[in-house]
């Protein structure tokens, strides 16, 4: 592992990449509530964790176009969506590298511009019902598949016995229907199998986005695999291994 830049970071909320107009992101991390629970008995204080809670904050320049970051953060109605919203942020631009995602509340949504300067907007996305994952991308930021076949293999390190989380944006579809899959193999040029199959997505049907949790084995490669009739599904996927 390396340290890294910030230049090959993306912003995927519900199948749309607001990568092009978000400029500034933080809080991408949780926060454990810390309960005292100090007895008579000892000298220092004793805590035990709490509630876990996640903020993802998320700087912009306003941009009204057809789905850009105005539509997106108003889209119920002109007013703050009050559905689940996915947010994917990968933070490098190859399978592999280190992501994080949330599913959240989308909580504010704020416009400002000072002298001399561009329209700018900000919002916050805070978790609702479990805290922000980090994980593996399995795809390079996202990746096109032209018709059905598999993503690279991505060298995990090892096995993991706890289960994870899949964490899959559908920025468009050509035409026709496809199914994202996450397959794994005890060996790089094994055999694969599934081990998280996504909702199919009509063309009709992108931008969307979807999360899955699972328990058990996930063996050390993984890979993404599209199946059905279509034609260029730009898909962007992470896991996150519990």
């Amino acid at each position: 592992m390396a340290k890294v830049n910030g230049l090959n970071v993306r912003l995927y909320v519900e199948g749309y990449d607001l990568s092009g107009d978000a400029n500034a992101l933080s809080g991408l991390g949780y926060t454990n509530e810390l309960l005292d629970v100090t007895t008579l008995d000892v000298s220092a204080r004793k805590r035990i964790v709490g509630i876990v809670d996640s903020e993802i904050s998320v700087e912009a320049f306003f941009d009204n176009a057809a789905s850009q970051q105005h539509a997106v953060w108003t889209s119920n109605s002109n007013k703050l969506p009050t559905a689940d919203q996915i947010v994917l942020i990968p933070m490098g631009s190859a399978a592999g590298d280190a992501g994080v995602a949330l599913i959240s509340k989308q909580g504010t949504y704020n416009v400002a511009r000072g002298p001399g300067s561009a329209i700018t907007a900000s919002t916050t996305y805070s978790a609702n019902g479990s805290g922000a994952e980090y994980g593996e991308m399995l795809t390079a930021h996202d990746d096109t598949h032209s018709s059905a076949g598999s993503g690279t293999v991505v060298d995990s390190g090892a096995a993991t016995t706890n289960g994870g989380t899949g964490y899959l944006q559908v920025l468009s579809v050509a035409s026709g229907s496809v199914t994202v899959n996450l397959q794994e193999s005890t060996s790089s040029g094994g055999t694969y199998s599934n081990f998280q199959t996504f909702s199919t997505v009509a063309s009709a049907g992108a931008p969307t986005a979807e999360r899955l949790e699972m328990t058990g084995n996930v063996a050390r490669y993984l890979k993404v695999t599209t199946t059905g009739t279509f034609s260029n599904a730009k898909i962007a996927v992470l896991f996150s291994r519990s």
